[in-house]
């Protein structure tokens, strides 16, 4: 039974959240600033190379570079050759509009990822807390915020953080009755990644199932199909500038990363387990446990449906299938599984009921965190 002190409790959890997500983000900034400074050269595997302080530089790795290179010059296509086309615009936009007061791009990546992992905190406790107890709902933030990639939260120079915001914004403007403005937030997430696609079905299937609960005509809810513009318009710019709506698409031969038959049998992944003892333990461990952790974020799904309903059994399917068959090699997966939130609720009420193997989790999933953190840090590809 709901009583008159539940939106206060809530609030006040929420606040509690976003305390311990900035919490673990000091800890964090102060790994990678180690691993930047103290450790040997990191080598910043980023192009164009970070200008600022060294500190900082840990969090600007790999792909960071061709965001730098959206924010700061816009897009290029050359057929063939890696190009900023491959890349959705909706990060480095927020990138460029942020450094326009911190004066640097890159350091505009960290606080745009920062700010939003706050945000994804405080919205992922509040749709938690109206679902599960409380004791399932710190449980599943914990597992977020300690989730060994998670450090794509805290302040890393790729758009995850913006994406997970914008699809956990979405379907809580939805279930408070606002599905108009729920499309359009869900638009942020279709301009931020290529995976925010299957949002639109997603919130489709809950925004009808929704609408049976509670009565009503279904076109009252028909505002969350806008979040498509924002795969829309970036397919309308891509079509005005190149002449291909889908260049984004086109140009992934130049990443090895073509569709077909032997992405979607994972040839590739069969392939490079040959290669694992040439590896380091910790590259070796690192490739393993993207196909690893989309096996148990499937295995988390049946639960979704059953204890969430079809909107979010749906969303979490598609969230955790969709990049894996897109892949062709499972890596990566490691960190566009941060985005099926409805997993992680699951996994946190069942770990909630288990106390003792929850005082062995934790602090083991802390180590891991604290660890691919500094990896990544040194300019290990890691996701």
């Amino acid at each position: 039974m709901r009583t008159e002190h539940e939106p206060l409790q809530r609030s006040a959890g929420a606040r509690r959240a976003v305390i311990a997500f900035l919490a673990l983000a000091a800890v964090l900034w102060v790994v990678s600033a180690i691993a930047s400074i103290w450790l040997p050269d990191p080598g910043n595997q980023v192009i164009p190379p970070f200008r600022g302080w060294r500190w900082l530089q840990g969090w600007a790795q790999w792909d960071s570079g061709w965001y730098f290179a959206i924010a700061t010059g816009g897009y290029g296509y050359v057929p063939g050759r890696h190009s900023t086309i491959a890349f959705f615009p909706a990060y480095p936009l927020a990138m460029r509009g942020v450094a326009q007061v911190v004066g640097n791009a890159y350091v505009a990546g960290m606080v745009v990822t920062l700010a939003s992992g706050a945000a994804v905190a405080r919205l992922f406790f509040g749709w938690l807390s109206a679902r599960l107890t409380p004791a399932g709902a710190w449980a599943a933030v914990g597992l977020m915020l300690l989730y060994p990639y998670a450090f794509f939260l805290y302040g890393a120079v790729y758009p995850t953080a913006l994406f997970v915001l914008a699809i956990l914004g979405a379907f809580v403007l939805l279930e408070s009755g606002r599905p108009s403005l729920a499309g359009l937030v869900g638009a942020v997430a279709t301009a931020a990644q290529p995976t925010g696609a299957v949002l639109v079905i997603a919130l489709a299937v809950r925004a009808v199932e929704r609408r049976r609960a509670i009565g009503g005509p279904l076109w009252r809810d028909a505002g969350v199909l806008l979040s498509v513009l924002g795969l829309a318009a970036f397919c309308f710019y891509q079509w005005r500038r190149f002449g291909d709506p889908f260049t984004f698409v086109t140009i992934q031969s130049a990443w090895d990363q073509e569709s077909g038959l032997r992405t979607w049998l994972k040839l590739r992944f069969f392939e490079d387990l040959t290669t694992l003892p040439d590896r380091n333990v910790l590259g070796s461990l690192s490739y393993l446990a993207h196909p690893v952790l989309t096996a148990g974020a499937l295995a988390l799904v049946p639960r979704v449906y059953r204890r969430f309903g079809y909107g979010y059994g749906t969303y979490a399917l598609l969230a955790v299938v969709v990049p894996a068959v897109a892949t062709k090699n499972f890596f990566g997966m490691g960190r566009y599984l941060l985005a099926a939130f409805p997993c992680f609720a699951v996994a946190g009420e069942l770990l909630a009921g288990r106390p003792r193997l929850a005082k062995a989790v934790y602090p083991a999933l802390a180590v891991v965190l604290l660890a691919l953190t500094a990896a990544y840090s040194q300019g290990q590809y890691l996701s």
